[in-house]
């Protein structure tokens, strides 16, 4: 495949769950050529601990896995994220895992053993998915957020926000749902810079006051958690 069409996965964040250390190698280091990020997990359970800790908007899974079968971790997963991209992998296409891929609505099922071509292809269109689907956040009550400008809106109209309150709202964005601790808030947003939780909160405070004070929820003692009332992605 050209070099340039593989460069649209530049975007996204992959969760790779596979117990063949072999398959898992062979294609952690061929997406990670091309992919902001690549994890990987040997078995359900781990998977499933990787997925809660982590940011992503792929996930490859074998359905045969210890601990968990992928299927179990994908119906998890689904239960907290209904827009994720799922590719199922599986030597054995049965009509039962067939059936199952489909109520955890998997957007591709792979028969093993398959062709990088065929992973690539498929990834295509789950790059497809991602931006028709993943550009606006609705953060409810008139707002919302465009994820590949880091733009907040109010209905068409774009507030201001300074570059510390941009780099604030992007990481609760990046964790919307997860509690996003003190520390993780400092080095994300002032970098090399420390910042007391006074300044954490007056910046959160300030863009409690641009949008509506529900929107961000105080973890106490941990750190701030985005609570859209309405999370789903909207259609421009």
């Amino acid at each position: 495949m050209d070099k340039s069409v593989l460069k649209r996965f530049n975007d996204l964040r992959i969760l790779l769950v596979e117990d063949d250390d072999l398959l898992r190698g062979i294609v952690f280091d061929a997406l990670s050529l091309y992919c902001q990020d690549v994890k990987c997990a040997r078995d359900g359970e781990e998977g499933l601990s990787c997925f809660h800790s982590g940011n992503f908007n792929v996930i490859i899974t074998d359905i045969n896995l210890p601990k968990m079968s992928g299927l179990a971790m994908a119906r998890e997963i689904r239960k907290v994220n209904s827009e994720i991209s799922i590719i199922i992998l599986t030597a054995y296409d049965t009509s039962d895992n067939i059936y199952a891929s489909i109520d955890i609505c998997a957007c591709a099922f792979l028969h093993k053993p398959f062709e990088l071509e065929q992973l690539y292809n498929t990834l295509l269109m789950c790059v497809g998915k991602i931006v028709s689907t993943n550009q606006w956040l609705d953060l409810s009550r008139g707002f919302s957020y465009n994820i590949k400008l880091k733009e907040l809106f109010f209905e068409d109209k774009e507030i201001h926000l300074t570059k510390n309150e941009s780099r604030l709202l992007s990481i609760l964005i990046d964790h919307v749902g997860k509690t996003v601790s003190f520390e993780n808030i400092e080095g994300n947003v002032w970098y090399d810079k420390s910042a007391t939780p006074e300044t954490i909160r007056m910046h959160i405070n300030k863009l409690r006051s641009k949008t509506y004070y529900e929107l961000i929820e105080n973890i106490q003692g941990y750190g701030y958690k985005l609570l859209p009332k309405g999370n789903l992605p909207l259609e421009k």
